[in-house]
């Protein structure tokens, strides 16, 4: 089963706010999902602190990870940002590595979103909302 979502929101531009639209796929059937939860053995030693337990259960409680750490729904370009704040706050150098690791994407990959994040100005949206439930 592909399961398709949509996420519904407002960019703030020069000249006003905007309604944007964004889609993702989940290209996971219900059998990979099932296996995708991790055990502590699968979460990246780098990750095995109590700072990042605590960072990661906030992201939890905010609803953008579930309760083994994977991104609830975000999309790629949200996700580059995440592991690259949660990183920068658990100073963890090799950021694409471990979050590729603990979710199962291409380190390269990852660091692509973060670029094309980079360039968009929805992304300002969300990474005021990380600051906020971060601070």
């Amino acid at each position: 089963m592909i399961k398709i979502g949509k996420v519904i929101g407002d960019v703030i531009e020069a000249g006003g706010v905007k309604n944007v639209t964004n889609y993702y796929c989940d290209h996971k059937t219900d059998a990979e999902s099932a296996d995708m939860h991790l055990s502590k053995d699968d979460v990246p030693e780098k990750l095995k602190t109590p700072e990042a337990d605590e960072l990661m259960e906030d992201l939890v409680d905010a609803g953008l990870l579930t309760d083994d750490w994977q991104p609830k729904e975000l999309s790629g370009s949200e996700r580059g940002l995440l592991a690259k704040e949660i990183c920068g706050r658990l100073n963890i150098n090799d950021v694409w590595k471990v979050f590729g690791k603990l979710w199962n994407e291409k380190p390269e990959t990852l660091r692509s979103h973060l670029n094309k994040a980079l360039d968009q100005k929805k992304s300002l949206l969300f990474q005021e909302k990380l600051k906020n439930i971060l601070s």
